[in-house]
């Protein structure tokens, strides 16, 4: 019957019919999934429901894509009786689930095991937490929060470091910090803290061991002239940033502009350094040995990020940082600056008997000199209440940020996700990601990511954007009948874990849904 309808009925399907619809009726036969194998259909489609530029358009697989691996079918509910749920977080390679509760309780899990729990309340007098991280190679987990100490009337941090085994985890380390300090992973075996003391907005940057044997547990390795709220640290530089990086450096050392010293650069190479392509093909290049260059330039070439060789080993990190403003700032954080920096401290030596309880020095009142970041880029948004985190492979930096909405209403905020891609040092604006009203309730903002989808919550609701598409989401979950306090995406498979007063939800995309439901029966 459908074969005998006419092209002008057929167009006329394809222009109004929902995606589902549309996909189902292509596959009924072979020549009407050649009459719907058109740009026109699914660019309408696109264009309304899922994102804003009909630039990213490339075919009809993007949309049979997202409908089958958007992580939006229920898969399982976990209640935790009366113990509310505030952040759930997955290991970088998806391996583990921590999640935290109220009294500080903290669950980690390996494949549903417990292999560790600890109420923080109780054993380290916490109130709260404020911030719980896996080590690069998930060996270990960083917990942050915060105590009050009622007889003297004031607030200290703490900072405490597990260590992860198959089945069990057992405390690793723990430090005293001063109040309102926050840390994060530099490596598998150093952690950063970030001070902000003092009348003026001033920040130094510790780092510190997790070894105890360390010849220097802790010392000073920059200082702004700013105030943070937030840090990250990526684990890739791309060989563009480095450069860039290290040609700022031989000028300023030099005494040249950067613009004098890639001409220079230009001269030596036979590089026109205004052509921009060529320029970017020049900075592009990773330094490697000639067997890689071997392996990794022919047609059927292995990518340099699976290449052991050493040629390829970088230990640089890029230091992510924002304050209260809609400024994100980056500072590539290389191991001659770290050297540098445990040098000095040598060589200024430790005045005090007891280096341990006086080793997280802030005399930032009395700095004269500050280090300067390397990049600096606007957002448009406040970042004040903002969340951040990186793909798996930390190419791209999602931050979230908020401001008043234009009319008033109700919510008078709106928040919107930002992306910076840490290849090329570009935010990426077009498309862009999509508005929406920020409904707060209790819970700050959490933004997570994997290769496929970038998700956050408002409210009682979860966004769900492509990551490669942007612009509008490509689903909302709101089946929730209390306020959500987190969202985090596997890194790895497309599943996604929500938490809700007591209890933990996870959702999965249909395809992996269809694969359980399969090897189940």
């Amino acid at each position: 019957m459908l074969l005998k309808l006419t092209d002008v009925v057929l167009d006329k399907l394809g222009k109004t019919l929902p995606a589902k619809d549309l996909l189902s009726l292509s596959l009924v036969q072979s020549s009407l999934n050649e009459f719907f194998d058109k740009e026109v259909y699914w660019q309408r489609l696109m264009t309304k429901h899922l994102w804003i530029d009909r630039k990213m358009f490339r075919s009809k697989d993007d949309i049979l894509f997202l409908l089958n691996n958007t992580p939006s079918c229920p898969q399982e509910t976990f209640d935790y009786g009366e113990k509310i749920l505030r952040f759930a977080t997955f290991s970088n390679d998806g391996s583990m689930l921590a999640v935290i509760g109220n009294e500080c309780r903290l669950w980690v899990y390996r494949e549903e095991e417990e292999i560790l729990f600890v109420q923080l309340h109780e054993k380290r007098r916490w109130n709260k937490v404020l911030s719980v991280a896996f080590s690069p190679d998930d060996n270990h987990i960083l917990i942050v929060g915060f105590m009050e100490e009622i007889l003297a009337m004031r607030r200290k941090n703490e900072a405490c470091v597990y260590e992860l085994g198959e089945d069990h985890a057992r405390l690793h380390s723990f430090n005293y910090l001063d109040q309102g300090m926050l840390s994060t992973w530099l490596d598998n075996k150093h952690i950063l803290y970030m001070s902000n003391n003092g009348m003026r907005d001033r920040m130094r940057i510790f780092i510190s061991s997790i070894d105890i044997s360390s010849e220097i547990m802790i010392f000073p390795i920059l200082t702004f002239n700013t105030r943070v709220t937030k840090i990250l640290v990526a684990q890739h530089v791309s060989p563009r940033t480095r450069k860039i990086t290290q040609i700022a450096d031989q000028a300023q050392e030099e005494g040249k502009t950067l613009s004098q010293k890639l001409f220079e650069i230009g001269l030596e190479s036979g590089v026109d350094v205004n052509n921009m392509q060529e320029l970017r093909a020049i900075l592009d290049q990773e330094s490697q040995c000639m067997p890689c260059y071997r392996l990794h330039s022919h047609h059927d070439a292995v990518s340099q990020r699976n290449c052991s060789c050493q040629c390829h080993h970088n230990t640089d990190k890029l230091l992510i940082f924002h304050g209260n403003d809609d400024r994100l700032h980056i500072k590539v954080i290389t191991h001659r600056l770290l050297e540098r920096a445990k040098q000095a401290w040598r060589q200024r030596g430790d005045v005090e008997e007891d280096a341990d309880q006086n080793r997280l020095f802030s005399p930032l009142l009395h700095c004269t000199s500050f280090d300067t970041v390397d990049h600096v880029f606007r957002t448009g948004f406040s970042l004040l209440k903002s969340s951040m985190c990186f793909s798996p492979d930390h190419r791209y930096l999602y931050v979230t940020g908020t401001r008043e909405a234009e009319k008033p209403k109700d919510p008078i905020m709106e928040i919107k996700p930002t992306c910076l891609d840490l290849e090329t040092m570009v935010i990426k604006s077009t498309p862009d990601f999509s508005i929406h009203p920020w409904v707060e309730y209790d819970y700050s903002a959490c933004i997570t990511a994997n290769n496929d989808f970038v998700a956050l919550f408002t409210g009682k609701d979860v966004l769900l954007w492509s990551s490669f598409h942007r612009g509008y989401p490509t689903k909302i979950l709101s089946d929730f009948n209390w306020p959500i306090s987190s969202v985090a995406l596997h890194p790895l498979k497309n599943e996604l874990v929500a938490t809700c007063q007591t209890e933990l939800r996870y959702f999965q995309s249909p395809v992996l849904k269809i694969e359980n439901n399969s090897t189940q029966t």
